[in-house]
């Protein structure tokens, strides 16, 4: 005699339903990961692509304000084309203090961590960086660059000797260091970068005395 035994189905009623919620939670987990991993990945890379724009919008002035400073005699029919800093509105040059110190405005141009704003007298960056539109709009940022021009001292070798205070009549034809300062935003003001280079001139603050020469 054969006996057959059969599982009621009472017992089986919602296994496979709770099988198949277990599988949509896995499901939703792995979206949910995937899509945090993919904004965490948009918003690395747009990070790195401010970065750049902002080393870029930097780069670009301090490059420009070294051609400025190349043409800058021949731009200028006063004569002093780059007179010391001392407030006036004119195109000037600031230099440290007798005994070295920077001025308090250049030396948070050079270190501050917000934006600050170009001091009086500086050039501006001559190419409009910000506000494009059609294929150049993704290089556009989000602030016009700013440039700080400080002259730091005449190019002469050191056994010739530096005096401070007023330039001396044997180096009024010598080559002056100018260091130039650019401070730039990338697309959005989240990002700064500050990029500086020291360049080596004529003296800008005595004209008729030769080009520039990088």
């Amino acid at each position: 005699m054969n006996i057959e035994f059969q599982r009621s189905p009472g017992r089986q009623r919602g296994a496979v339903l709770f099988v198949a919620l277990i599988f949509l939670l896995l499901i939703t987990l792995l979206t949910l990961t995937a899509m945090g991993t993919s904004i965490l990945q948009e918003k690395m890379t747009g990070g790195m692509r401010n970065q750049q724009l902002a080393m870029m919008g930097a780069e670009s002035a301090v490059r420009g304000t070294e051609a400025w400073l190349w043409h800058v005699r021949f731009n200028d029919s006063t004569g002093n084309p780059l007179p010391p800093c001392q407030g006036s509105g004119s195109s000037c040059v600031y230099r440290p203090d007798i005994n070295g110190t920077l001025q308090s405005g250049v030396q948070a141009f050079r270190s501050s961590f917000g934006w600050v704003a170009a001091l009086p007298g500086m050039p501006g960056y001559a190419h409009a960086l910000t506000g494009l539109s059609g294929d150049d709009e993704t290089a556009s940022l989000a602030r016009q660059p700013n440039v700080l021009l400080e002259d730091i001292g005449p190019n002469v070798p050191p056994s010739a000797g530096q005096q401070s205070g007023a330039i001396d009549p044997e180096t009024l034809n010598a080559y002056h260091f100018y260091r130039i300062t650019a401070r730039s935003q990338g697309g959005s003001a989240a990002v700064q970068r500050v990029v500086e280079s020291v360049y080596s001139a004529s003296n800008m603050t005595d004209a008729g005395f030769g080009t520039s020469t990088p």
